[in-house]
């Protein structure tokens, strides 16, 4: 049983790595530019996976969104550690275990870099609020960014990003996204199924 496990997760991994390197092909220039985003990419997934695996080869464990959203934001911080001035979040917070988390963290390694390329991160005083809520079997998540460039309108191409988010909620989460290009900030409303998220784990 332990065997056909290891067997089964190898080859997911094999099979993420592959389509992360297949996806991103797409929307970079150069080599070098593809190595460094996949490289990124994988980096924060196995940040990620450490989240969930406890020393001395226990049972998995749980981590919650939460988490994963500050681990995220700790390399755009302005002092080296996690501020408020970067990211607020607001309860409640989820718990995630297993292939739930390989999908936020991909998702929220995407809001993060496109925001410290493009967005609130690309400045000092940028920053981003995250307000998360629970209605029956529903999950809110909604990414505001502030203090950032100013926005002239929405982008002309659908990159990566857009790509592997749509892909993430609405065909694992089954759920919906939509983003809303104001002129102060972007903003992503995430809306899925608690139901759907304790599947995947």
């Amino acid at each position: 049983m332990l065997i056909q496990e290891m067997d089964h997760r190898i080859k997911n991994l094999f099979t993420l790595a592959n389509s992360v390197v297949l996806l991103n092909v797409r929307s970079v220039g150069t080599p070098a530019e593809l190595a460094t985003t996949v490289s990124a990419r994988l980096t924060s997934l196995a940040q990620a996976h450490a989240l969930t695996v406890p020393s001395g080869f226990r049972s998995e464990q749980t981590t919650t969104l939460h988490t994963l959203i500050k681990k995220n934001f700790v390399p755009y911080a302005t002092d080296g550690e996690m501020t408020q001035s970067r990211v607020n979040i607001t309860s409640p917070d989820l718990s995630i275990a297993g292939n739930s988390v390989t999908s936020f963290a991909l998702l929220l390694h995407e809001f993060t870099t496109n925001a410290a390329k493009y967005g609130a991160l690309s400045m000092v005083e940028g920053g981003v609020l995250i307000s998360c809520s629970k209605t029956a079997d529903l999950y809110t998540v909604i990414w505001r960014e502030i203090n950032g460039p100013y926005i002239e309108r929405e982008p002309g191409k659908s990159g990566f990003g857009t790509v592997l988010a749509q892909t993430t909620i609405r065909g694992q989460l089954r759920g919906e996204i939509t983003r809303e290009w104001n002129t102060e900030g972007l903003v992503i409303r995430l809306v899925f199924s608690v139901e759907r998220v304790r599947l995947l784990s």
